[in-house]
């Protein structure tokens, strides 16, 4: 008897549904319709990612949103005879990589059940993929069965498991077990490496799909493999034969355009579904366009089609020449402050200029500290780390693929000084006079004594916008030992500090002893005066939560206040507003309304 055909198929959405295949309904749904006809009178497992990432914005969707329309749609093409089972991960707990949860068994679909289940998914955990697979497999009985896997993943792994020994391991155990892999968004190399190393070591094969398209051309050859492979097919490929570096060429092609084809530059020695920039987006009568590699050298454009055991259908050869690019920076600059680049080189958003350790690889960047060349001469303002030590300045194309020029900088630490009392009331405002480099992200505030350079205290610190600056920062409302610190590009480093005992807080208020109604009262107080504490009116005796009228406190320590709207005996009420008690009263003081004089 001919063994049942088990398919697994993990799914998670990263980037834009953008560009949708001709027959798509809409960005959100039918681009990862599957060919249900290869999926006649088997069964599947649908394993959905619901890690937190999932919460992630794609043009104003939630990942999880689009995730579950394209399910929705999905299932309204299921066949009838097609078994269909759900497993998902990462929806119950956080930080947990046995988070995994089979929830539907392999069974004739029930849409509105199984909607039901995707739709009451709260992404929230982490990503055990490696694991996903290896349960849905086991579910499946791969043991005793012939097993394939579908995996569509961006390859951010988050558990222990690595998907090129669990492949291995799978493939070893399983009567027949094989795993085609779709790498979605991967830029790292290593990330894809990975990847490609699960689907190589069952005997499968790995897609990468870019935006929504890619991914639904993907997953449809994906599956067609699975049956089995097409015939051979030849094509054409029509280009220039010399280019340079990272230039965008045009290529002119004939070909079966199937699902999946793909037209990329390589070096000739490469793997037969190697590529390095590629245009994945394959219509007849639209030519292909793609950059050429940063490295100058001999090169081959190709054909690829990954679903046919002969893979690369045609081949051209191109020679990639040099061209000129370089980066002038100063040899030193201070930490946190700003510096000059010039550059020559080729323009776009696909290479940066900007900071990197010295001696480190082309992957290695430092934070934010880079720009977008908009133009072959730039010149650009780079803002600079805030840790000293020895830097370059590079000029990397194509993301992370090459370092054309770097120039070395040595960042030198960064000083500053601070004026502040040694003692201050809790709650209250104080004003600091600083000393040192400017930036939108560096800060003067408190901090714990003796913490990390990450700590502070909300709503206790402010920005300098000159080199000397005076600051009005309010204090904590917690007493205790304190630090008031000068930190650069947020936590980068602390070059500047001064402990500040916080006392007690304490308040007085000074008000007229009568009016009259109709009139205006005077108000002094004194006690701190920072954000968030407010005085109150209130029928005499009463407690301050029934106040009548009420003012946040101001530096001026003033309040001209109307009178109530009755004649009585009141109090004014000084309450401290902190994170333990929400507010307490520090002070009163009385006063009488009468209706004349």
């Amino acid at each position: 008897m001919k063994p049942s055909i088990a398919k697994v198929i993990t799914f998670k959405l990263k980037r834009p549904l953008v560009q949708p295949l001709a027959k798509c309904a809409s960005v959100l749904t039918t681009c990862v319709l599957i060919s249900h006809a290869a999926l006649a009178n088997e069964k599947a497992i649908l394993v959905l990612d619901a890690s937190g990432s999932m919460w992630g914005q794609i043009d104003g969707h939630s990942k999880v949103e689009i995730a579950r329309n394209t399910i929705a749609e999905m299932t309204k093409h299921w066949p009838s005879e097609t078994q269909i089972g759900l497993v998902a991960y990462g929806h119950r707990r956080k930080g947990d990589c046995d988070d995994i949860e089979t929830l539907i068994a392999p069974a004739a679909l029930n849409r509105e059940v199984f909607l039901d289940q995707v739709n009451r998914l709260n992404a929230k955990g982490k990503t055990p993929l490696s694991a996903s697979v290896r349960q849905a497999a086991e579910q499946l009985k791969f043991t005793e069965d012939k097993a394939t896997v579908i995996l569509v993943s961006d390859g951010e792994e988050t558990c222990d498991l690595d998907p090129c020994q669990v492949g291995q391991e799978l493939s070893q155990l399983g009567v027949d077990f094989t795993a085609h892999v779709v790498g979605f968004d991967i830029e790292k190399p290593e990330q894809q490496a990975q990847l490609r190393c699960l689907a190589e070591n069952t005997g499968g094969r790995y897609f990468n799909a870019r935006d929504g398209e890619e991914l639904g051309a993907a997953l449809n050859a994906a599956v067609q493999v699975t049956t089995s492979a097409p015939p051979p097919a030849k094509a054409r490929l029509m280009a220039v034969e010399k280019g340079s570096i990272t230039q965008e060429i045009v290529v002119e092609w004939e070909g079966p355009a199937d699902s999946g084809d793909y037209i990329t530059v390589v070096s000739p020695e490469a793997d037969e579904r190697a590529y390095l920039d590629y245009d994945g987006h394959l219509k007849a009568g639209v030519p292909a366009r793609f950059k050429l590699p940063p490295t100058p050298g001999n090169y081959e454009l190709r054909y690829v089609s990954p679903i046919r055991d002969t893979s690369v259908l045609a081949r051209r050869a191109i020679e990639v020449a040099e061209q000129s690019i370089s980066v002038r920076a100063p040899s030193e600059v201070m930490a946190g402050t700003k510096v000059s680049i010039e550059a020559f080189g080729p323009a776009g958003n696909d290479h940066w200029i900007g900071f990197a350790e010295a001696g480190s690889d082309a992957h290695s960047y430092v934070g934010s500290y880079y720009a977008r060349p908009q133009s072959e001469h730039s010149q650009i303002e780079l803002s600079v780390p805030g840790m000293p030590g020895e830097y370059e300045i590079r000029y990397v194309l194509n993301e992370n693929q090459a370092i054309a020029a770097s120039s070395p900088i040595t960042v030198k630490p960064a000083t500053a000084t601070l004026q502040a009392p040694q003692q201050a009331m809790a709650g209250d405002r104080i004003l600091v006079k600083s000393q040192g480099p400017v930036g939108g992200r560096h800060w003067v505030g408190f901090a714990d004594a003796g913490s990390v350079p990450e700590n502070y205290v909300g709503g206790c610190y402010e920005r300098p916008k000159n080199e000397h600056a005076q600051l009005h920062i309010n204090v904590p409302t917690r007493t205790g030992t304190f630090e008031l610190r000068y930190v650069l590009n947020e936590y980068e480093a602390v070059i500047a500090s001064q402990m500040i005992e916080v006392t007690e807080p304490e308040a007085s208020i000074t008000v007229p002893e009568s009016t009259v109604l109709g009139q205006t009262i005077k108000v002094q107080y004194e006690g701190p005066l920072g954000e968030g504490h407010w005085i109150a009116v209130v029928p005499m005796g009463e407690d301050y939560n029934n106040y009548s009228q009420w003012a946040y406190v101001n530096p001026q320590g003033e309040w001209n206040m109307p009178s109530p709207e009755t004649a009585g005996e009141y109090d004014l009420v000084f309450i401290f507003v902190d994170a333990d008690s929400g507010g307490r009263e520090l002070s009163r003081a009385s006063f009488v309304v009468s209706e004349t004089p």
